[in-house]
């Protein structure tokens, strides 16, 4: 799944540093980052420790330095959860801390299939909306919405696919890398075109968005790269649907009784070289209002934005 060299860290916060700095980038990948980090801290645990209670707190300090290692990363945080809570559920009594580092290595695969197996059964789960599609729209780099697009532009002639470049990191050209590579007539444009290419005065018209995700709201609300909300606003405007592409375990449940956060970036990522006092402002996500939002593209279906909570508290309990 991951296109990153995880055999070239040596130490873990190695790891943490290029999640932080984003050389590693989505969620996805941070989340299997925390995982393979998890993986380095097991294999180089120090031998002669077998004081089960201090092998856990080092491994709750090492997983809580990678899964948090920015801020709207909830997938990794799940899989951090998922860890710790189903060590403790499945094995009552184990207090042997190699068992325990060979259980926790178990656990950290079996979240990577979930991520794995999630991505598949959420590009089939698309095909419920497909009929009729033509012409997408995709905002910054969602590799599983881009999966879908592929999709469907095989099934479709003269199908079109238009994307933002998704500034100041670009990631939003390696979604149009991808479509081209893939023989997708591609269009390309700033971030501030969309609106207006989304309302039929750009190009060519679309019929539908498709966003992925960061983070899920217990209320139902996305948070994705900035720009995504006046996106979402202006097709809610001209009523053309708009669906969030992501894995349910996305979901922040500590939304349900806090704001959300929003992470923030350096300046320098803007303009390096900006005059000394200017103030620069460089959020790395905004809030997608649930009411803008058609429906979510999951691994248990397409889920209402308003039934998120109850889906969750259903499949998930080992969330809460």
């Amino acid at each position: 799944m991951a296109e990153i060299d995880f055999s070239k860290y040596k130490k873990v916060d190695e790891i943490v540093d290029d999640i932080k700095s984003v050389k590693i980038q989505g969620a996805t990948n941070v989340a299997i980052a925390t995982f393979e980090g998890i993986k380095l801290f097991l294999n180089s645990y120090d031998r002669r420790i077998d004081d089960y209670e201090r092998f856990l707190d080092d491994l709750n300090k090492v997983g809580y330095k990678l899964a948090f290692a920015r801020e709207n990363e909830p997938l990794a945080k799940n899989g951090l959860k998922f860890i710790l809570r189903m060590l403790v559920i499945r094995n009552p009594g184990l207090r042997d801390v190699d068992e325990c580092k060979e259980k926790v290595y178990q656990l950290c695969d079996e979240f990577l299939d979930l991520i794995t197996n999630a991505k598949k059964k959420i590009i089939h789960n698309s095909l419920q909306i497909m009929d009729g599609v033509d012409e997408v729209f995709t905002h910054c780099h969602s590799s599983t919405a881009v999966s879908i697009i592929k999709n469907q532009a095989q099934k479709v002639d003269n199908f079109k696919a238009a994307c933002t470049e998704t500034r100041p990191l670009y990631q939003g050209r390696i979604t149009a890398s991808r479509l081209n590579e893939a023989g997708i007539e591609t269009t390309l444009m700033v971030d501030s075109a969309a609106e207006s290419f989304i309302i039929d005065r750009g190009t060519h018209p679309i019929d539908v968005v498709f966003l992925g995700a960061d983070e899920i709201t217990m209320r139902g609300d996305a948070l994705n790269k900035i720009g995504s909300w006046g996106i979402a606003l202006a097709a809610y405007f001209v009523s053309k649907p708009v669906y969030v592409v992501t894995p349910i375990l996305k979901i922040e449940v500590e939304t349900a009784y806090r704001p959300v956060e929003i992470e923030y970036r350096a300046s320098k990522e803007i303009w390096k070289d900006a005059p000394e006092g200017l103030n620069m402002v460089n959020p790395a996500f905004e809030k997608i209002n649930r009411e803008f939002i058609t429906g979510y593209i999951t691994e248990l279906g397409i889920i209402k934005s308003e039934d998120i909570s109850k889906v969750i508290q259903q499949e998930f309990q080992w969330l809460f």
